[in-house]
């Protein structure tokens, strides 16, 4: 038996990180073991490329407005472990995670799981009989992703780009059918702006699931998109409804984009529910609670903001929207970028817009090295070893017109948030 928090917290990262297999019938067969707890509440389920954890965020923090108790299952963590399992914005306690991982470990120890499989179990066991509804983001893709053993309420697909194309690409229509593999039978599907090349690919699959399909853009939408010093402000609207004067923190086009996507989707579980919901309710609660590691300022002098933008679609949205709204500042960036990401695509985009750029490592066997970078055609553009002591000298260096941004990877994220905090 473990006896610590930290003990099963080191139990789970020891689990294998990836299983053999596409295959979800070990994660399956445990969960019958455990009595099908995924089955006891509602759920509603997320997938997409970018903005999948802002928009759970979001449609969390909406349902947690009309008094219900709501689960979220979210990843990475950001500064602890228990982050990706939350009840109402409480994450589970140290206690009942100790308490949880020996029991699942005794009653399904025997069967092969990776961590993720691990996890994907441990918060589906610790919602049962605490909470009404369960927002669950996805792992990687959809289809054979581990989270995709519920039957959802409705199920959300914020984006569909390029990412993780050695496990569900290569291409962005292969992408497209696995992140499609969300939707369910007679379930609605809610999607953000999709791509001419995929759209069709995600709409056969509606059709054929006999599934109702809204998409941003076409069902619903934003309009009087304004944004002023990191405040966001927004209308929405469908066919039903419009609701003026929404805010949210942030800066990118694309936190209204994902913020719409929750609306709709909590507008569409209220009806199903015969359920009304009023602006003033939609207003008040849409941002009330926030996710680490997402356009998230740190420190103010020098202005320090950090994202975990690791892919190069969402590494576009986020200098174009920096550069747009802080026209001003001098951007430097600190990156940091696993070896299967679009490095060199990233630093391209980067390179002309930015003052400079500190490239560094990460201590992990997938964080790329100096040797996974070609910089000799970048004049702006370094690699330091220990991001940590430079840090100091940059942050130093800094003046009143430049910004830093620390982006690339959600672990550079979580190590520097215990830096800033």
């Amino acid at each position: 038996m473990l006896e610590s928090y930290q003990a099963a917290v080191d139990y789970i990262h020891a689990l294998p990180k990836f299983q053999r297999t596409n295959d979800l019938g070990n994660i399956k067969q445990a969960l019958h073991r455990l009595g099908d707890p995924q089955n006891d509440y509602e759920t509603i389920h997320i997938t997409g490329t970018n903005g999948k954890g802002s928009t759970t965020n979001f449609l969390a923090n909406l349902l947690e407005g009309t008094g219900k108790r709501v689960g979220m299952f979210t990843s990475p963590f950001i500064t602890r472990f228990n982050e990706r399992i939350q009840i109402n914005h409480q994450y589970i306690s140290d206690n009942d995670l100790l308490d949880d991982v020996n029991y699942l470990k005794d009653k399904i120890g025997d069967i092969p799981l990776a961590e993720f499989e691990f996890v994907t179990i441990l918060g589906y066991f610790y919602f049962r009989g605490r909470v009404d509804v369960a927002v669950i983001e996805a792992g990687i893709g959809a289809k054979h992703d581990k989270t995709n053993v519920i039957t959802p309420v409705l199920s959300i697909i914020t984006s569909i780009d390029l990412d993780h194309e050695k496990l569900i690409g290569p291409t962005i229509q292969d992408i497209a059918k696995e992140k499609a593999g969300i939707i369910k039978p007679e379930r609605p599907i809610i999607t953000g702006y999709l791509h001419d090349s995929v759209q069709s690919i995600v709409e056969t699959t509606a059709t054929s699931e006999n599934s109702p399909m809204f998409e941003f853009g076409q069902d619903f939408g934003i309009r009087n998109y304004k944004n002023n010093d990191f405040d966001v402000s927004f209308t929405y609207y469908d066919d039903k409804v419009t609701v003026e004067g929404i805010h949210c923190q942030g800066f990118e086009k694309t936190t209204a984009m994902n913020a719409s996507l929750a609306i709709q989707a909590f507008l569409l579980y209220q009806r199903i529910h015969q359920a009304t919901a009023t602006d003033k309710l939609i207003i008040t609660n849409l941002d009330k609670n926030h996710l680490p590691g997402r356009a998230q300022i740190v420190q103010k002098e020098p202005l320090v903001l950090m994202d975990g933008a690791h892919n190069i679609s969402a590494i576009y949205n986020l200098i174009n929207s920096l550069i747009k709204n802080y026209e001003n500042k001098d951007i430097i960036v600190l990156y940091a970028g696993m070896k299967d990401k679009d490095r060199h695509e990233i630093l391209e985009e980067l390179a002309p817009k930015v003052g400079h750029i500190y490239i560094t490592k990460l201590d992990m066997a997938r964080s790329a090295t100096a040797s996974d970078y070609n910089l000799s055609q970048y004049s702006n553009v370094s690699f330091i070893e220990n991001y940590r002591q430079e840090l100091q000298k940059i942050l130093k260096d800094m003046n009143q017109n430049q910004l830093l941004l620390v982006t690339g990877s959600f672990y550079l994220v979580s190590d520097l948030e215990n830096y800033f905090s």
